[in-house]
C-alpha cells in the first residue's frame, strides 16, 4: 500500500511539474503581432504576403496626424494621413497620389473643355456608380473598380471649367478601416 500510495504522490508530483513548467513556458512567450485581416476571427484575405489587421487599420486612419497637398494654382488644400506616402502624378501640382499599400487617395484637377453644371457633369459621370448623390458644388459616387476594389469619389467644381476630385481606391475587405478616410472625402469643402 505505501509503495502505491508513493507512487500516486509521485505521479501527482510529476503531473504538477509538467503543468507548471508548461504554464512557465506560456508566459516566457513574446507577443507576436500577426498583419492578418480578421473578420471577426476569420482570415478573409489570402491574396499577398503581406496583411493587415483591420482594427489597427482602422486605429491608423483615426490616430493619424495629418500632413497637407496644397494647390496653390486653384486655391485649395487637402489632408491627408501622414503614414501615406505621396507619389507625384505629374510635374504640375495639380495632380497628386497618396499610397498606403493596397489603398490610395488621388487628387486632381482639370479644366473641362466646355463649361458644364454640376448636374451635367453627375450626369456623364454616373453610369458605373453603385451609389451617388448631387450637392450644389459637388457630387458624390461611389461603386466597384475591380473584382476585389472599391472606390469612393468626391466631385467638385471650383470654378466655371475647373474641376477637382478626391478619390480614395481601396479593397473591398478594408471597408471598415478606411471609413474615417471616406468620411473626410464626403465631407471635404475647397
Amino acid at each position: 500500500m505505501r509503495k502505491f500510495l508513493f507512487g500516486v504522490i509521485l505521479a501527482i508530483v510529476a503531473i504538477s511539474m509538467y503543468f507548471a513548467s508548461d504554464a512557465k513556458k506560456v508566459e516566457e512567450k513574446k507577443v507576436v503581432v500577426h498583419d492578418t485581416i480578421y473578420g471577426d476571427t476569420v482570415v478573409v484575405n489570402v491574396r499577398d504576403t503581406v496583411f493587415y489587421d483591420v482594427k489597427w487599420l482602422r486605429s491608423l486612419f483615426e490616430n493619424s496626424n495629418n500632413a497637407f497637398f496644397r494647390n496653390y494654382g486653384d486655391g485649395y488644400e487637402v489632408a491627408y494621413p501622414e503614414f501615406m506616402n505621396k507619389v507625384v502624378q505629374n510635374k504640375g501640382e495639380r495632380n497628386m497620389k497618396f499610397e498606403f499599400h493596397d489603398i490610395s487617395m488621388v487628387v486632381r484637377t482639370y479644366d473641362d473643355e466646355i463649361d458644364m453644371s454640376v448636374m451635367e457633369k453627375y450626369e456623364c459621370l454616373n453610369m458605373g456608380a453603385v451609389t451617388k448623390s448631387v450637392a450644389d458644388s459637388s457630387f458624390l459616387l461611389a461603386g466597384s473598380c475591380g473584382k476585389y476594389r472599391l472606390y469612393f469619389e468626391k466631385d467638385i467644381k471650383l470654378k466655371s471649367r475647373i474641376w477637382m476630385y478626391l478619390r480614395v481606391e481601396f479593397p473591398r475587405e478594408y471597408a471598415w478601416a478606411v471609413d474615417p478616410l471616406l468620411h473626410y472625402v464626403k465631407d471635404y469643402k475647397p
